[in-house]
């Protein structure tokens, strides 16, 4: 149990906790199994090691700069000059492909803020998934946006990736919410990509205060309930989170 020094998940501080509860059942001090120890146990399997799981949170342009440092880096040109469709094949060949783009944060020069993101999906994959909840993008504005988080979290190393929670706020992006996600569910690799992920629905966040500064409240509330109405004939399910 364990990798040595430390325990790193819930599961791996169980297997012995539960080891030693069933060998002292086994043993006949059943008592001192239910005592302390089961309470321990029970404790591991309602909090884990961390208590609460944090959601991570980025502007999808921050996403951007990073994808533009990379295909400038390959000499692909500028990432942010793409069409929609494009930057769409590119990622999505990207993510099928089982190679590296560039090989780690370290392997490229790049801005402060690109390195900045990068160190952060270094963090995540290093850490692991247990401790983190949504990685969610705030002014999603296409498909590409949540794709390109799942292309980071590849090439930084994360072995499971973190679900991801498109955050829709201006009038415009909540009125394109669901042409947005259709274009996502009937992606290759986005299609499949839920089992790798834990949770097997989408989650979407829908924005209350920007959209009504954007648009006024009356037309807001109207764009949100459409955003809602919407439905889809994929299988996967849908949780709208509203911020």
């Amino acid at each position: 149990a364990g990798s040595g020094a430390f325990f790193s998940t819930s599961r791996e501080l169980l297997e012995p906790l539960v080891l030693m509860h069933d060998s002292l059942q086994e043993c006949g001090d059943g008592f001192i199994a239910r005592g302390g120890l089961r309470d321990l146990i029970r404790r591991v399997q309602s909090f884990g090691l961390f208590l609460v799981k944090l959601d991570v949170r980025q502007e999808s342009g921050r996403h951007e700069e990073v994808m533009d440092a990379i295909t400038s880096h390959l000499g692909l040109g500028s990432y942010s000059s793409w069409a929609e469709a494009t930057k769409l094949q590119w990622l999505t060949n990207e993510l099928l492909s089982k190679r590296p783009l560039v090989g780690g944060s370290a392997a490229f020069t790049c801005s402060p803020e690109v390195r900045e993101v990068l160190d952060t999906f270094a963090t995540i994959a290093r850490v692991g998934p247990e401790p983190f909840g949504a990685y969610v993008i705030s002014m999603t504005t296409s498909p590409s946006d949540v794709l390109a988080v799942h292309l980071l979290q590849k090439e930084m190393g994360c072995r499971r990736h973190l679900r991801v929670a498109p955050l829709f706020e201006t009038k415009q992006d909540l009125t394109n919410a669901p042409g947005t996600m259709q274009t996502l569910y009937r992606n290759e690799w986005y299609r499949q990509h839920f089992g790798t992920v834990g949770p097997d629905y989408q989650e979407v966040m829908l924005g209350y205060s920007d959209s009504a500064k954007d648009a006024g409240r009356l037309t807001s509330a109207w764009e949100l309930y459409k955003a809602q109405e919407v439905r889809h004939e994929y299988e996967c399910g849908s949780m709208y989170v509203h911020e």
